[in-house]
């Protein structure tokens, strides 16, 4: 009976920690050619308590294979509007076999890291994206926040609603402004997700970043355990 107490107890806990976690989720559905090639399940953006962030599709998750298949998260519903997006598969989806090949089955549970420069609550959309051909796979918009730990793991960003970057897209600096704390640290990601700059004491003021390529870049403004995350284009 004690063993039993005490595997019944170890069992509670490890679930309590293993579900620790705020997330978003949203159907699956396809898009521009949902006759051929059909897509369903339940995708997700998870945060963990322990900093692990995933894009997850469930095990319900089932469509066929494309020419490389990709997957976003944006805030537009379709690539290339103007918004922001990520990308977060490193590689083109793996059918059930294995590879790649056309209309063979992909199903199952999936899940692909998030760059640590994401909030929970940046994008509105999972997208699959057949990138060769250039067709929008299949879709899921993202809902409300769920988890019992969402107080700590996606805090509203309402105190950044004046901050302004300019200019937007710029050469080698910006001025930021509508910074109503003082002491912010301002940190700019690659679009895989490497740290390229970071500072620290930041107030309203113009920010030097010769170093920076041309391309497109994630900067994640922090102001009193308060974050949100802006684009960045350098031409």
């Amino acid at each position: 009976m004690k063993k039993t107490t005490i595997a019944l107890i170890a069992f509670i806990l490890i679930s309590s920690i293993t579900q620790a976690q705020c997330f978003r989720e949203g159907a699956l559905a396809a898009v521009d050619d949902p006759d051929d090639y059909p897509v369903e399940g339940t995708a997700s953006i998870r945060f963990e308590t322990d900093g692990t962030k995933q894009v997850i599709f469930a095990d319900d998750f089932a469509t066929v294979q494309g020419i490389e298949l990709r997957v976003f998260l944006t805030t537009t519903e379709r690539l290339d509007q103007g918004g922001t997006e990520v990308q977060v598969t490193t590689e083109p989806l793996q059918d059930d076999n294995g590879g790649q090949d056309m209309n063979d089955p992909i199903t199952g549970m999936k899940t692909f890291d998030v760059p640590d420069s994401v909030n929970l609550g940046d994008f509105s959309y999972i997208i699959i994206q057949c990138v060769q051909a250039d067709v929008l796979w299949g879709r899921a918009t993202l809902g409300d926040n769920q988890g019992a730990d969402c107080a700590t793991l996606a805090v509203e960003n309402n105190s950044f609603d004046t901050v302004n970057i300019s200019p937007n897209p710029m050469r080698d600096q910006f001025s930021i402004s509508g910074l109503t704390t003082q002491n912010n640290e301002i940190v700019i990601y690659d679009v895989v997700g490497k740290q390229v700059h970071a500072q620290q004491d930041i107030t309203n003021q113009t920010i030097y970043v010769p170093s920076l390529k041309t391309g497109l870049y994630m900067m994640v403004i922090t102001s009193e355990n308060q974050k949100t995350t802006r684009k960045l284009i350098v031409q």
